[in-house]
């Protein structure tokens, strides 16, 4: 289920101070209320959209979580054209970010745009007679997904923030921050109700491929857990999650970042992105702009150079992981051999075509696109976002068990199985086989700096301190909200 534009009119109430001289104002508006965006299970699917809708704009999936995942972590470096190019990037990177930073303010933004739509949903399908019993179940199901699905992503960011389960009233506009305990349990409880009515995605048509299912629900309670430290739950839903025979592992990695693979065997859940050939910039446009951040720099790439892989992260993969050319480009590097995609990859410094170039010297190749696929506009590639894939799923049944002291090696081995390796070199010590493993297997995904955080090896990030682990609420956020209390950044 590609990503397509909504625009769902929702009732509101504007004042007019200026005059009106030819009496516009005074014309009849059409009354639109709630009931007409349910009127019938076709217009209530449209709503559903809408609320899937803000997982995929730029500010949080296409900038801010891989600024953090990735560039404040020690897989990657900022790049681009110089520390003044996206300084906020610069900010994020040495922990420096502060709570006046746009990029903060709009995915917060974002993200509570989406729980407003999702509770929209819910108070609109939820009783209505108008759609079968069946269709409103699996609705509020998919609502609650994506109400939990933001509610995490402002919680890895920012830590505990006020929880919405309902559409507010004017009244309820300045709730204070929820525990994180309370956080969590809203979580929960979310994700397993929806697990209660989504589908399995073995039994979806291909037209519903996108939509949140049983095992996407299932897998985002299981991060819930690994990030609780709850290992018994943890791995004990993995194994369910295993054994649903929902997922398998994509036969070639390299294959997992491709067009091709959207909503593949491996996805879990995917960020529905595409290029709808528009030829205008900004958010009305559906497609991902990651793609053209992150090529090189160079202009016989044509890409803007950000997060770059660090010679910390290339050195991370043991000799013969195959996974290393698949997620780092080298100066030199030649892509799509023999056919008419051939391109050379530059990626150092040259006075002439790359002159600002950083001196790490590698590009992140997870989701280069060939040039027959690069889309007119910059920020139209029609690439999705693996969210959560199958070998994630695997990764936390191996880190959960090795918690609870039974098998780790048979989840972990199978990652490694898939690109021709044995047994972990560190078999010895589970938990730094599983963080290896980690780290290599989903490198430049960013998931690096929340593994380093949650399990408490910030120490390895330059700069971190503990008291940086969360980003400042933006203050413009405080502002119309006093009761909103800030991070110890």
């Amino acid at each position: 289920m590609k990503r397509y534009l909504i625009y769902i009119m929702m009732p509101m109430a504007m004042g007019f101070a200026a005059c009106d001289p030819e009496g516009f104002l005074d014309t009849p508006v059409p009354s639109i209320d709630q009931n007409t965006f349910f009127a019938n299970e076709s217009a209530a699917k449209s709503t559903l959209v809408g609320a899937y809708d803000p997982a995929g704009w730029m500010g949080y999936i296409q900038y801010l979580e891989w600024a953090i995942g990735d560039v404040a972590s020690d897989d990657a470096i900022k790049g681009g054209g110089g520390d003044s190019d996206q300084p906020e990037m610069y900010d994020i990177e040495h922990f420096r970010a502060s709570p006046e930073m746009e990029q903060l303010s709009t995915a917060w933004q974002q993200q509570y745009e989406g729980i407003n739509r999702a509770n929209r949903v819910i108070q609109g399908v939820k009783g209505n007679t108008n759609i079968s019993e069946a269709a409103q179940r699996r609705f509020i199901a998919e609502a609650r997904f994506m109400r939990a699905y933001y509610h995490f992503c402002l919680m890895k960011v920012f830590g505990p923030v006020p929880l919405v389960d309902h559409l507010l009233e004017p009244s309820e506009y300045k709730g204070g921050r929820a525990s994180m305990e309370a956080c969590w349990a809203f979580l929960e409880d979310d994700f397993k109700a929806a697990m209660q009515e989504l589908p399995h995605k073995k039994d979806q048509p291909a037209e519903d491929l996108g939509r949140a299912t049983w095992g996407a629900a299932a897998a985002f309670l299981t991060k819930c857990y690994i990030w609780q430290e709850k290992w018994k739950e943890a791995e004990a839903l993995a194994k369910e999650i295993v054994a649903s025979g929902d997922y398998s592992l994509q036969p070639n990695y390299g294959d997992l970042f491709t067009i091709a693979t959207d909503n593949g065997v491996e996805s879990v859940f995917d960020i529905q992105l595409k290029d709808f050939n528009m030829t205008q910039w900004g958010d009305e446009n559906e497609g991902s702009m990651i793609e053209i951040y992150q090529r090189s720099r160079d202009d016989r790439n044509g890409g803007w150079g950000f997060d770059q892989p660090t010679q910390n992260l290339y050195d991370e993969f043991e000799a013969g992981d195959p996974r290393r050319e698949w997620t780092i480009i080298k100066h030199g590097d030649v892509l799509w051999k023999g056919t008419d995609d051939e391109e050379t990859i530059y990626t150092n410094y040259d006075p002439v075509h790359n002159p600002d170039a950083p001196a790490v010297g590698y590009c992140r190749r997870k989701g280069t696109l060939p040039k027959s696929q690069r889309p007119s506009m910059e920020d139209a590639a029609s690439l999705n976002v693996r969210v959560i894939r199958y070998a994630d799923v695997l990764l936390w049944q191996a880190e959960a068990a090795a918690h609870n002291g039974s098998d780790w090696q048979t989840p972990l081995n199978a990652v490694r199985k898939r690109v021709g390796l044995g047994e972990s070199p560190y078999k010895s010590d589970p938990l730094k086989a599983v963080y290896h493993e980690r780290r290599v297997e989903l490198a430049m995904e960013s998931h690096r700096y929340w593994d380093l955080v949650r399990t408490g090896r910030g120490n390895l990030i330059e700069g971190y301190t503990d008291n940086k682990r969360y980003l400042p609420i933006p203050q413009s956020e405080i502002g119309l909200n006093p009761n909103l209390t800030q991070n110890p950044y």
